[in-house]
């Protein structure tokens, strides 16, 4: 053994201790500065979600109020009204004071005081007053919802707690609509509809909660829910739907009835926020200290270290392979991201089992081949020239892209490659990392769709078909197309909920919107924009407007007579028509908004004259 060898292996006996003291050392400050970390953010988390829960609730009682004082006008809720506006406008100062993250709330609440002078005044419908404090509630339960995601742990659940704050809204909801319904003269149709939706929407929340819960949660819900308050408000709501309920008093007994349940409901998510904050406070308080004592052994550590330092680099800048493995090791191999290491000729060295998974190319099959074996011949010449011209100048791509695993199917991925260079700055070798991201592009389009689409019929939105309406106005312009608005309302369609139950008129109008989609042309747009009101767009139908008043004239004939046929529903012969109003355009106007008007005024010209007809905006 020569004396060079000898030195080598005592500086690398030396060297392992100090190496395991360093990382054993580092890996206990990193650990504790994460706890510590992970608990201020959790505190400030929890603080934040108590606040704007306090907020919200605050709001759903102001909702309430202003709900029964705009039908009945009594003076004792107009005086518990403006008591409640302080309360709600300390719980905004309280949430702006506590973070700056929420001054774009200002606006809305700078617009609270016209709304309040107007329910007030009585000047601001029962419908409006709803939405605006919906709008607002659902802007702050957005912003619970990022934090909740931040409270998770193994004693309680952020989901849960989410789906807790949106079953209180939908309570506090159903609080509003009830109370009004009860003080209102006369029953609105619409909004009983909605309070049974409202209901059907809690039991499933209720659900989701149990099952998101945790142990601890369930029990604490137990615990602060009283069971007299649940059976108390399901009694009231079965006595509301027999009208049973129509006095001051009764609305009373609800208001406060629904209340009590809304503030059981509120105190187990303060509850449970409570004690999220005293165990953070604490976790925070016992880390610090040992998170101090900590960093004194790291810098110990790195002392002794930094005494081996010298001999180490000299060992490392000597032994030229070495240093290569090392750098390609000093990469995390056991990833759930699939790595694969290349020369840089993109022939295949190494992958890991992420890779086999996502791919399903084994390490065998793989390694000698080129990474061209995964493309999916989805992307051009320039798409993979591009690539590799900023890989080469800047070292690093990031991106998305198409590739096909062993199977044939191709997928898409979210790929990162990084160039490994030599002590001279050549490249030696790629390390490319990437993940499967359908599961991601499949939730991006679902949600889409979801946002665009009637959830029962499966046609077009009022969002969607404005759009659309929005677009070929546009090209009608620009090509002088002629195209027509249909607003068609279904005649007699509350008879049929009221006689036979709302889930046959689901039925129907389902069956009303396959109708009416046989009767179109596949370039035709069909929505359904609210209730039984459906709209179409019939596209590029002319080359004059009196061509174009004939055709759409006709195409109306052609619906009405479908829709007029007998429906047979779970053995239920049902009849119904349709009052149509038709706008053509684009007119000179060139508005959107002007065109939906003017064909729901020809329609109710049509409803006027008897119904079951069409009527010509031009004509009216």
């Amino acid at each position: 053994m020569n004396l060079k060898s000898l030195q080598i292996k005592i500086i690398l006996i030396f060297s392992l201790p100090a190496i395991a003291l360093l990382y054993f050392s580092y890996s206990l400050v990193n650990e504790n500065y994460i706890k510590y970390k992970n608990s201020t953010s959790y505190a400030f988390s929890a603080k934040q979600t108590k606040i704007l829960s306090k907020l919200i609730h605050n709001l759903q009682l102001e909702r309430g109020l202003s709900a029964g004082y705009l039908v009945s006008k009594d003076e004792i809720i107009r005086k518990n009204l403006e008591k409640q506006y302080k309360h709600t406008d300390s719980a905004y100062q309280d949430l702006i004071h506590f973070s700056n993250a929420y001054q774009y709330l200002k606006k809305q609440f700078h617009s609270i005081t016209a709304v309040r002078r107007k329910v007030l005044k009585t000047q601001i419908s029962f419908w409006d007053e709803m939405q605006y404090y919906n709008t607002l509630n659902k802007e702050l339960l957005q912003a619970i919802t990022a934090l909740m995601h931040n409270l998770e742990s193994k004693s309680y659940n952020g989901k849960a707690l989410i789906e807790l704050q949106k079953l209180k809204e939908y309570v506090g909801q159903e609080r509003a609509y009830v109370y009004n319904q009860i003080l209102a003269p006369k029953k609105n149709e619409k909004y009983i509809h909605y309070i049974h939706l409202l209901q059907e929407k809690e039991k499933k929340l209720q659900t989701i909660f149990y099952i998101c819960a945790s142990k601890n949660t369930q029990n604490i819900f137990k615990q602060l829910i009283q069971k007299e308050t649940v059976q108390k408000t399901a009694a009231l709501r079965t006595m509301f739907f027999q009208d049973k309920l129509s006095s001051k008093e009764d609305a009373k007994i609800w208001f406060q009835t629904a209340s009590q349940y809304i503030t059981q409901l509120y105190n187990v998510s303060s509850h449970i926020l409570n004690t999220i904050v005293t165990d953070a406070l604490q976790t925070q308080k016992d880390i610090k200290r040992v998170f101090t004592y900590t960093i004194i052994f790291w810098i110990l550590s790195f002392i002794s270290f930094f005494l081996l330092l010298y001999y180490i680099n000299a060992l490392i800048r000597k032994e030229d392979k070495l240093l290569a493995k090392i750098r390609i090791a000093s990469h995390t191999f056991d990833s759930h991201e699939a790595i694969v290491i290349t020369d840089k000729n993109g022939v295949v060295l190494e992958v890991n089992k992420s890779f086999t998974r996502i791919t399903g190319y084994k390490a065998n099959e793989i390694i000698g081949q080129t990474t061209k074996l995964l493309k999916s011949g989805k992307h051009s010449k320039e798409f993979y020239a591009n690539m590799w011209h900023q890989l080469l100048s800047s070292g690093q791509w990031k991106g998305d892209i198409y590739n096909k695993r062993k199977n044939g199917e191709i997928y898409p991925e979210r790929l990162s490659i990084t160039a490994i260079k030599d002590k001279n700055g050549e490249i030696i070798n790629f390390i490319a990392q990437f993940y499967d991201i359908s599961d991601l592009r499949n939730a991006q389009e679902e949600a889409q769709y979801q946002a665009n689409h009637d959830f029962l019929t499966g046609l077009m939105n009022r969002k969607a078909l404005l759009q659309r309406l929005h677009e070929e106005n546009a090209k009608a312009i620009r090509h002088s197309f002629i195209h027509a608005f249909l607003f068609i309302d279904l005649d007699n369609f509350k008879q049929v909920n009221d006689t036979y139950g709302h889930h046959v008129g689901d039925e129907l109008l389902i069956q009303v919107s396959h109708r009416m989609r046989s009767i179109l042309r596949e370039e035709d747009i069909l929505a359904r924009i609210s209730g039984d009101e459906f709209a179409i767009i019939l596209v590029n139908i002319a080359e004059t407007k009196e061509a174009a008043k004939e055709y759409a004239q006709k195409k109306c004939h052609s619906i009405i007579e479908a829709l007029s046929r007998t429906f047979v529903i779970e053995g239920n012969e049902i009849h119904i028509g349709a009052s149509i109003g038709i706008k053509i355009f684009p007119d000179e106007k060139h508005n959107i908004e002007n065109i939906m008007n003017d064909a729901d005024k020809a329609m109710y010209v049509a409803k006027k004259n008897g119904k079951n007809s069409c009527s010509i905006y031009s004509e009216i």
